[in-house]
Order: structure tokens, then C-alpha cells, then sequence
């Protein structure tokens, strides 16, 4: 039995009763306390502020499975799988980078303006090192505009889909478009010819960056795009650049059944199931995930049961959101 065999058979036999303390649990152990900075400047709006879809999007518990989801299609990218496999702590903490990318989004989307562009120039920084040679040969940096364009739009594609898929109140045509466009601009700031401190010049640095008083090269240039369309033709640019060789497999086991503690396990195993059968069959293809409708069904079905019992145990959005929305009320004159 595979590996996705062993995890499906194993998942409609886990109660929504039962979920609800295992989620509570893989949700602080997976992803810690809310990382956001509790003594920033009361009236700070961050890069995105309170009226963005992007608040709205990651405040809901079914961006969880859109974060899994887009590691599953992130890897299908040779290069950038080199870079992981050759760079990163995969192996010793299976679980560490998605953590590491909740930190991101959470701190980009929610924080404040000085704690978003430290994180900001910790993964350019982080990027500077992550060069090298892939298996087939080819030369990888993961500075370059195509790296760079390829993970954030696997991530809002993947976010997108979740949304659509899993959301209590799923986002309409028009705030799809200003999510692409949002995403878009916060990963455009990880360019290297970008001087992304000059935001803290302008006393809303939310509205600055969206109204284009930030050059922004890699969106001006069309790698990110500013709309779902515009989404939908990058991700098709991108196809036949993509496969999975030894590391992206590689890579696939530990995300399938990662190394854990099973109490952990289970309650990673339905989100993981809601990233697996949310993924267009093209990418399943690359992956070796064939499923057939019936095993997709339950998948996603065990999805909205975890995301019942994520949404019961945090009555109400995201600690991040909460305190985010605190923080960015105008303090009282």
C-alpha cells in the first residue's frame, strides 16, 4: 500500500469530535503562538492594512490547507525544489517549513510595517545563499524573477483554491482579482533591485505600495500578475517547465507522512488531504497522486470536517487577524 493509500484509508475513521482537540493541538505545535509584534505603534496598518482581501483570505482557518497545498505544487519546479532540498531544514524538521511559511504570511499580511520589512530582508538575505547547481545541470539562484515569480503565484493559486474550495464566506470574481494584485506587490518586495525600507517614508505604507509609489520591477516587468486571468497564464507559462525528479519526491514522502509525533500526524493528515484532492489533475499527474472522484471526495470531505472543528476551537478569525485588527485601530485622540 503507497504511502497516500496508507494516510486516505486511515482518514474517514476520525471523528469531528475527536478532530477538535487534535486540531487545537497540530495548530499550536505546527505553528506556535502568533508571531506578530505586540508593542508596535498602535495605528499601524502594515503593507496591506485592515481593508485588504488579504487580511480577509488568511483570516480564515481554510488558508491552512491552501499553505499545504501550495508547498504540493511549489515542488513540481525543479529548480526551486533544488534549492530546497540543497538549502533548507526539511529533513531534520519535516514540519519546519510550513511553519516557516505561515510565519511569512502571517507577518507580511498581519504585522506591522518595521516587523513585515524585517522579514521581508530575512528571507532576501536568506535567498542570497540559496544558489547552486540543480541535478539536470542547470544553474539556480533563488533571486532570479522566475524562481521568485514561481513561488508566490503557486502560493496564490494554491490560497485561491482553498479559498474557493474550503472558505465559511468564499471570496467574489472582483476580490480574487485584488488578492493576485496584493500577493503580487508583497512578493514583488523580495526582489533585490527593490528598496523596500523606503516604505517607512510614507505615513500609510499600505496605501503607498498599492498606489504605486514603490517601483516594483517584477510587476511592472509581467512576472507577477495583478489579476486571476493574468494568474491563470503565468501558471500556464510555467507548465512545461515544470516535473519531479529524486529530491521533488523526495520531498513529496515527508509531506505526506512526515516523521512526527502521530497524535501530531492526525491532525496534519485532513488538512493535507484537502491540499491533495484540491490539486488540479495536471499537478496530481506530476506528483503521482492519481485519485479518483470518490477518493477526492472524502479527502476534501475529512478537509471541512478539520476546518469545522480549526474554526470551533478559534471562535472567530485568526489570533493573527484579531490582533492585527487591534493594533491597526487609530489610537484615540
Amino acid at each position: 500500500m503507497s504511502v497516500l493509500s496508507r494516510a486516505a484509508a486511515r482518514l474517514p475513521q476520525v471523528p469531528v469530535p475527536l478532530l477538535s482537540p487534535l486540531a487545537r493541538g497540530w495548530l499550536r505545535r505546527s505553528f506556535g503562538e502568533p508571531p506578530l509584534d505586540s508593542s508596535a505603534p498602535q495605528g499601524d496598518r502594515g503593507l496591506l492594512g485592515p481593508d485588504s482581501v488579504s487580511w480577509r483570505l488568511y483570516a480564515d482557518a481554510a488558508s491552512i490547507v491552501g499553505g499545504i497545498r501550495s508547498l504540493l505544487v511549489q515542488l513540481t519546479h525543479p529548480l526551486a525544489m533544488a534549492g530546497v532540498a540543497e538549502h533548507s531544514r526539511y529533513h531534520e524538521d519535516p514540519l519546519g517549513r510550513l511553519r516557516d511559511t505561515s510565519a511569512y504570511v502571517a507577518v507580511t499580511t498581519f504585522g506591522a510595517t518595521g516587523e513585515a520589512l524585517r522579514m521581508i530582508a530575512a528571507v532576501r538575505g536568506a535567498h542570497r545563499r540559496v544558489v547552486g547547481t540543480a541535478p539536470d545541470g542547470r544553474p539556480y539562484d533563488a533571486s532570479d524573477p522566475e524562481l521568485l515569480t514561481w513561488v508566490s503565484v503557486a502560493g496564490t493559486a494554491s490560497w485561491l483554491r482553498s479559498d474557493a474550495d474550503f472558505a465559511s464566506n468564499p471570496l467574489s470574481p472582483a476580490d480574487r482579482d485584488r488578492f493576485v494584485a496584493e500577493q503580487g506587490r508583497i512578493a514583488a518586495l523580495l526582489d533585490p533591485r527593490v528598496d523596500p525600507t523606503v516604505l517607512r517614508a510614507h505615513g500609510d505604507p499600505a496605501r503607498a505600495l498599492a498606489d504605486g509609489s514603490v517601483s516594483l520591477p517584477l510587476v511592472e516587468e509581467g512576472w507577477l500578475p495583478t489579476t486571476e486571468e493574468e494568474l491563470s497564464d503565468r501558471m500556464a507559462w510555467f507548465a512545461p517547465r515544470l516535473a519531479v525528479g529524486p529530491q521533488g519526491r523526495d520531498t513529496l514522502q515527508f509531506l505526506l507522512w512526515p516523521p512526527v509525533d502521530p497524535v501530531l500526524r492526525l491532525g496534519y493528515l485532513p488538512t493535507l488531504a484537502g491540499a491533495i484532492g484540491s490539486l488540479d489533475p495536471g499537478t496530481r499527474r506530476l506528483l503521482g497522486l492519481p485519485l479518483g472522484s470518490a477518493t477526492s471526495t472524502v479527502m476534501r470531505l475529512q478537509a471541512e470536517m478539520a476546518l469545522i472543528a480549526l474554526r470551533s476551537t478559534l471562535a472567530g478569525p485568526s489570533p493573527n487577524a484579531q490582533t492585527a485588527t487591534r493594533r491597526a485601530t487609530p489610537a484615540a485622540a
